[in-house]
Formats: C-alpha cells, structure tokens, sequence
C-alpha cells in the first residue's frame, strides 16, 4: 500500500512526523509532499525520517510564492501540479490530506483526474479561517467533503462543532464518514510516566507549557492565581515556552505579562525547553494550567497527564470530552476568574483523590502512536478494498 501524505503544515511540529513513522513500522509505504510558503521555508528538512519501508521519501516543495496566499485557486493548481510533477500517481493508492481547505483541495482535484480515494483532517485553521472567512468558496469546500472517503477529526470537540457548522448542508453522508482520531502521546512520555503519589507542595506548584499568546489566556491564569493567593494560598507559578519554535508570538501580549509579573517573586517567565527537562519540570510540578481557545487538541495535557499532574482546559475546545473533567482535573472558561480559581482551588483541596485518578489513566491505549497508526492503517485498508 502507498499512501500519499499532503501536509503543509510537515515540520512545524513532532506531531505529523510520529504518525508516518509509526505507520513505517507497520511496513506502509509513503510519500510526504510538503508545500511551503515563503513563511514556513525555514522548516525545510525539519522532523526528516530514516524510513524502513523502501522507496518512502519526503518532499519538500518551494515553488510557492507570496501572492499564492491572496490566490487560492492558483495555490492549489500550482500544488498539483508539482505533485504530478514529483510522483508517479498510477502508483499511489490512497491520499491523506492534512488540512482539508488547502491539501483536501489538492487530493480533490487529483482525484478526479487518477481516481484515487482520499481522506481529509479537519483542524482549527479548516474551521477558523478558510471556512469562516472563505465564505464565496463553500460551496467548492462542501465538494471536497463530500468527495472524501473519511473525514477525520483530533476531538470530538471539534467533530460536534463542525459538524453542527454544517447541518443545514446537503453533503451525503458526512456525519457516517466522520470519525475522530486523536493525536498521539511521544512515547519518550509513555516510557517515563510518572506513577508514584506525591503530596502537593507549599507553595503549590502550578505550571503552563506552551506559546506566549493571546489565545493562550496566560495573563487569565495570573489573575486567577493571584486570586487564591490573596485567600492565603501560596502559589509558584512557572510559564514555560518564550521563543517557542514555529509558534506565533505576540509581543504586545508578552508585554503585558511581564509587566504583571514584574516585583512577584512567584512568576517565573521561562524560555522553551527540550523534552527532557521540561518533563522534569512537568513532574516537579502539582498542576498544569492551560485553557487555551481555540484549542484543536493539545498534546502537552497529554504530556502533563503522563508525568501524574492535574490539568485545568478549557471548556468546548480539543481536549474536552475525552476523559471526565472532575476525574483528572477541570474544563473552565478563562474569561470567567471566579470560576477558574475555584476550580484551581478544588484540585487543591481534592489532590490525592484526582492526582491517583491521573495516574491511573491508560495512555498507551488511548494515545499512543502505536495503536493510533493501527487505527489509520485498518482505515486506509477499508477504503482500498471498497
């Protein structure tokens, strides 16, 4: 079986490139095709693979240019044709689209001319952007899905959201071809999980990991911890992921949290770290805050799960729905600061009972790339022999 990956978005981050290589373990063969931008050049040869499976390679593509960004059509012609160009389609049997706008876009339109099946991803940039901005192109959008095989979804947040975005739409079948599969846990998370009870510490250690930006409701969480602080709580608060790579930084937000941090000896801004050490401090820590809107997922919950932390998420977005949020911590809105302290506070005050609740959770079936690529394997090989 050959699989053809379009990603745009291949080596931004770890998360794309732990699937294709866990589905190389499963002996399928694949090419990545990776058009970048000007903006995204610099990921070029990032995340690269040292496949096992013959004749699997990854392509990185420069052919577009600045005003492909203000020329949808041509973009994904542009693409198409490079694909063409690049591979031999009579060779590939399925493709997998990673954002379903722009590379759903492209397995469309090859599609019809190979006749090949493809699935599409659906992430925040499908929904947040291109759908609701791209209004005039709708009804092009609705063609990509319905020509789909599989729609696939990381949450089953996101899943119920677009879905209902659609309900009044006449495209066959799409709630029976939607299906959520999540993203995988780094097995370097898996293989030094944290499963001894700790006592909470004094001052309580609370900690964020992740990019310093508006949508991350950082300054939120300051004011929700120094709420509790003023109740008698002692709180350490580390923030961890200034300069974090290919993330997008807002100075005037990270402007503002230095300002509030600046004289309280209980915030500490960090820079990003590499995954040993901020593991280390995952595991030093009591509780992971983070109610990031939007949110297509958030694999750092995973992460902060791993190492036996409580987590604080925020309502209706990625994470929400997969475990029960009163056994593992709590879903909040951030806008809302008595309700967000509150639920800090409960955590506290309940810690053993949530944090043995953590412990006990089975990652490595829910979310271990191991089983997720077994998932998309028995996926691929379904539509091939329909």
């Amino acid at each position: 079986m050959h699989i053809l990956h379009i990603s745009n978005s291949y080596g931004g981050t770890e998360v794309y490139t732990q699937l294709i290589r866990s589905l190389d373990n499963l002996g399928v063969k694949q090419t990545v095709f990776v058009p970048l931008n000007p903006n995204n050049r610099n990921r070029k040869g990032n995340y690269l693979i040292d496949f096992k499976v013959s004749g699997s390679k990854i392509i990185y593509s420069t052919k577009l240019k600045q005003i492909h960004r203000y020329l949808y059509g041509l973009k994904i012609n542009t693409i198409k044709r490079e694909i063409e160009k690049e591979i031999d389609m009579s060779k590939v049997d399925l493709i997998h689209a990673g954002l379903f706008c722009t590379d759903g876009a492209v397995a469309f339109e090859l599609s019809k001319i190979y006749d090949i099946p493809y699935i599409v991803a659906v992430r925040n940039t499908d929904v947040n952007f291109y759908y609701k901005k791209m209004w005039w192109r709708r009804t092009y959008f609705h063609s990509i899905l319905a020509s789909s095989k599989k729609i696939v979804f990381i949450s089953h947040q996101y899943q119920s959201m677009f879905l209902k975005l659609l309900s009044n739409k006449r495209i066959e079948n799409l709630k029976e071809k939607s299906v959520v599969l999540p993203n995988g846990l780094d097995s370097f998370y898996l293989e030094n999980r944290v499963k001894q009870l700790q006592n909470i510490h004094s001052p309580i250690r609370v900690i964020y990991a992740g990019a310093f930006n508006k949508g991350k409701n950082i300054l939120e969480t300051l004011y929700a911890l120094e709420s509790l602080i003023k109740k008698g709580y002692k709180i350490d608060f580390k923030a961890i992921g200034k300069g974090l790579k290919f993330r997008k930084e807002d100075k005037d937000y990270q402007e503002k949290i230095r300002s509030f941090a600046m004289g309280k000896d209980w915030v500490h801004l960090l820079d990003s770290m590499p995954k040993e050490p901020l593991r280390k401090a995952f595991e030093e820590s009591d509780i992971f805050v983070m109610p990031s809107v939007p949110e297509t997922f958030g694999i750092v919950y995973l992460e902060a799960l791993s190492q036996g932390l409580p987590i604080i998420f925020a309502q209706g977005q990625g994470f929400d729905g997969y475990y029960e949020d009163k056994d593992i911590g709590f879903r909040v809105n951030p806008k809302n600061s008595t309700e967000f302290a509150d639920k800090i506070e409960t955590i506290i005050k309940d810690y053993d009972r949530i944090s043995l609740n953590v412990r006990k959770l089975d990652l490595y079936n829910d979310f271990s790339w191991e089983k997720i690529s077994e998932k998309y394997f028995k996926l691929y090989k379904k539509i091939k022999t329909q």
